[in-house]
């Protein structure tokens, strides 16, 4: 019987010096270097949402469905659809940004 052994790397220093750090919300395998002291995922899983239904949700968005009906209707969470509209409207510099996609202001 033949056997593998798996060698994890750091993606920032590429060290082998590796210790388990518990898991991430989608349950993912965190890990962090000793020698560079950051953590990351062992081995990431892809996006959540497909790029189809991102369009399909801004199509939507901009048909004038609300927010709150897109989240019943797609099961696309409010931040997501937030974080969205804040990057179409950075990448498109013709579009009116939605007033609570925009970053947020500091007080003095």
């Amino acid at each position: 019987m033949l056997s593998t052994t798996l060698v994890h790397r750091c993606p920032h220093c590429q060290g082998e010096r590796l210790y388990k750090n518990g898991h991430t919300v989608r349950g993912a395998q965190r890990a962090k270097c000793k020698d560079c002291q950051r953590t990351f995922t062992l081995a990431p899983k892809g996006p959540r949402h497909s790029p189809a239904l991102k369009k399909q949700v801004l199509s939507a968005y901009q048909d004038r469905m609300s927010i709150r009906g897109i989240h019943r209707t797609f099961g696309v969470c409010y931040q997501t659809v937030m974080k969205w509209l804040g990057e179409k409207s950075r990448a498109t510099p013709g579009i009116q940004r939605h007033a609570l996609a925009q970053p947020a202001r500091r007080r003095a």
